[in-house]
Formats: C-alpha cells, sequence, structure tokens
C-alpha cells in the first residue's frame, strides 16, 4: 500500500508531472504547468489542500485524489449554496495500470467524504452537478480527470464497489475550416433569421468577464428587454496553447418556455457560431446530456455536429 499525506505547497512540480505522465494519450488531452493548477485549482475559492491526498513512496509521487463538497458557481462569480450530504471526487490522477493504487485513493476519498457528512458520492465531468471551480478546461475535454469512458480501469473498479451509472455524456464537434462556412451556415439558419425579426426578435452579443472563460461572449436573441434564447461561446485556450487550433466551445444554451419549438435553438447557435467564425473559429463543439433528445436531434440532424467524445457520471451512496 502507498502511504497516503495531505498536499502540502512542495507537492506541486510532482503532481505537474503525474497529471502528465497519466493523461498523456487520452481524450483532447492538454499538457499542463504549475500555473495551470494553480489558476485553475489552487487559487479557486472553493481549494481547500485538505481535500487533495497524496500517494507516496518515499519521495516518489504515485498519485492523487482531491475529493469534497458540492460546490455551486454561477456566471455572477457568487458561490452558492454548498451541499455537505454530497461528496464528489473533483479528480483521480494515477497511471491505469495501477489498478491497487486506484482503488485505494477512491476508498480514502469515500472514507473522508463520510466522516464529513456525505451520504452519496458522484464521480463526473467537471462540467456538471456544480463542480466546474476545479479542472475545467485542463482536464481532457472537461472530465473528471480519469473518468472518460476511454480510461476503463477508474469505471471498473468504482462499479466493482457499487457505482452505478446515473447519465452519460456526449462532445459533438463541427468543423468550421473550409470554403465559405458562414454560407453554409447561412443556409443552415434557413428562413429562421427572417422570422426572427417579423417577432421583433434581434441578436445581441456582449462580453462576459468569468473566472475560468476569460472572453466569453453571450449572444442573446431579445424583443425589447424581453430575452427569449441565449448562448455563449468562446475559445478553448489551453487547447489551442497545444494544439495550434481554434477550437471554440458553445455553453448554456437556453430558449425561454414560450418560445421553444419555433427553431430559436438552432438561430441563436448560428448567431453564436457565425460570429466564432468571424473571431477565427475553426471548430466548435459543445457538451451534452445523451438522455436529452431534443438537443441531439437539433446538434447532429439539423447541425451536422459529429460526436467525438463520451463521459459518463457514477453515484454511490455511502454509509
Amino acid at each position: 500500500m502507498a502511504e497516503l499525506r495531505e498536499y502540502r505547497d512542495t507537492d506541486l512540480p510532482k503532481l505537474v508531472e503525474t497529471w502528465n505522465a497519466c493523461f498523456v494519450g487520452c481524450p483532447n488531452y492538454v499538457r499542463v504547468g504549475e500555473g495551470d493548477l494553480r489558476r485553475r485549482v489552487l487559487d479557486q475559492p472553493g481549494f481547500d489542500r485538505r481535500g487533495v491526498l497524496i500517494a507516496g513512496n518515499g519521495v516518489r509521487l504515485l498519485g492523487f485524489v482531491h475529493f469534497g463538497p458540492r460546490l455551486e458557481w454561477h456566471d455572477s462569480l457568487a458561490w452558492g449554496p454548498r451541499s455537505r450530504d454530497e461528496g464528489h471526487v473533483y479528480a483521480l490522477v494515477a497511471p491505469e495500470t495501477e489498478r491497487s493504487l486506484i482503488a485505494e485513493l477512491l476508498a480514502a476519498a469515500e472514507e473522508r467524504l463520510a466522516a464529513g457528512g456525505a451520504r452519496r458520492v458522484l464521480l463526473g465531468p467537471s462540467w456538471v452537478y456544480g463542480v466546474q471551480p476545479f479542472y475545467n478546461g485542463i482536464a481532457g475535454a472537461y472530465e473528471i480527470p480519469g473518468l472518460s469512458v476511454t480510461r476503463r480501469a477508474v469505471v471498473e473498479l468504482a462499479e466493482a464497489s457499487s457505482y452505478r451509472l446515473v447519465a452519460e455524456y456526449g462532445t459533438p464537434e463541427l468543423g468550421l475550416s473550409g470554403p465559405d462556412p458562414l454560407r453554409r451556415l447561412a443556409e443552415v439558419a434557413g428562413g429562421l433569421r427572417a422570422q426572427a425579426r417579423e417577432w421583433g426578435l434581434r441578436a445581441h452579443r456582449r462580453l462576459i468577464e468569468e473566472r475560468y472563460f476569460p472572453n466569453r461572449m453571450l449572444v442573446e436573441l431579445a424583443r425589447g428587454g424581453e430575452v427569449v434564447a441565449t448562448t455563449a461561446y468562446g475559445v478553448w485556450p489551453e487547447y489551442l496553447r497545444q494544439n495550434r487550433r481554434r477550437l471554440y466551445g458553445l455553453t448554456t444554451v437556453h430558449v425561454t418556455a414560450g418560445w421553444r419549438g419555433k427553431g430559436l435553438g438552432k438561430l441563436i447557435m448560428v448567431e453564436a457560431m457565425e460570429a466564432a467564425v468571424r473571431d477565427g473559429a475553426e471548430a466548435v463543439h459543445l457538451h451534452v446530456w445523451r438522455g436529452n433528445e431534443p438537443a441531439w436531434g437539433l446538434y447532429h440532424r439539423a447541425l451536422g455536429f459529429q460526436p467525438r467524445h463520451s463521459w459518463v457520471t457514477l453515484e454511490k451512496a455511502l454509509g
């Protein structure tokens, strides 16, 4: 068994080294440096070093697990309620071949979460269930590190210890390079833009200053002061740094209840993608729950997005 202890500031270089060794070759792997982990994890308001357990063997760092309560985070940069009943494993970083180490780290996180009052623990992508503050942007395609379906060890070991699948997500992508992407997008919109104008709807853009997605643009369809549809877009800076490809993310696609079924979800996404193309986007991607059939129909059939990666959320009752 490895020696487990809490995180120390001097561990950061080895955390970075372990991360890069464990995740190279994973979907959308991004090589991280000390500045990345500081900005995305250690310097975030919700970070608690007591929730990071280091597995070591003498001076050698073998892996680590980062866990804690549910943390709510909003675009306004305001913290919402924190639930101690619901524990999360934010990251579990260990070599895929070291199954006993993975199991030991997971069990240690569960034990400490239960001692803190958690009644259940969730393993899931870092962009759902209120845990966006950590790892978003440096964990391949925003997954919890180690829990894409391509890394079987964590999933299999969790399932063997009574975790159950509660949700599956996809990361479809649409290429925007090639000849005249703006013309292609305009064709997708069809007559929706003219219809929206007849309804008095106009598209507006404004900058959202966020901690996690710097320089993200919000796109709104509004009539007077009434906003009826929104989405947001922005470049994935860490992916751009590593791959020299301007991949943009689309987030927060929403249509007000009274305006659904009129094609405005498609229109607001076309508005955002056209703006992204003018900004230099080569492709866009997004994340969607596989049970959301209307969204899958929109993204794949209406807009032409193609499946890329899959992610899962697993849950286990504690105590």
